[in-house]
């Protein structure tokens, strides 16, 4: 039987896990907020994620869709962000919202492509996901 870790244990782990297999992404991370990582792929892609770390939130990965497209039925809560949908809505003030997170802003290939946005509930989910992407071909 699997214990369920609580969201703070949860990121704590996932946030290990991408430590080790990943480097982080030149613009940094984004304080307590978000991780922003680049992993190489066994083909040598160079593919940018964010992972929200927030005390507020659920622990999300951010991947860009073409090298995730597969793993969207695999069992893991998964939401899809196209890039159509960047600066479709007004905020308070009228002016057009970036509609994602503001910690994907700084990021080449993540700020404006079509994203996969996974809700990561198990560390073997995350374990899968990254596995995938570094044996993934695009």
């Amino acid at each position: 039987m699997t214990t369920q870790l609580n969201r703070q244990d949860l990121k704590a782990a996932c946030l290990e896990m991408l430590d080790q297999v990943a480097i982080e992404h030149p613009a940094g991370h984004q304080g307590k907020l978000a991780a922003r990582y680049v992993l190489r792929s066994q083909a040598g892609d160079r593919i940018e994620l964010m992972f929200e770390k927030g005390e507020k939130v659920s622990a999300n990965l951010w991947i860009e869709r073409r090298y995730a497209e597969a793993l969207a039925s695999e069992g893991i809560i998964c939401r899809e962000y196209p890039a159509a949908s960047l600066f479709a809505k007004k905020g308070a003030e009228g002016k057009k919202t970036y509609g994602r997170h503001s910690a994907l802003k700084p990021m080449r290939s993540l700020a404006n492509s079509d994203l996969l946005r996974f809700t990561i509930e198990r560390v073997s989910q995350l374990q899968s996901i990254l596995d995938h992407l570094r044996t993934e071909r695009v």
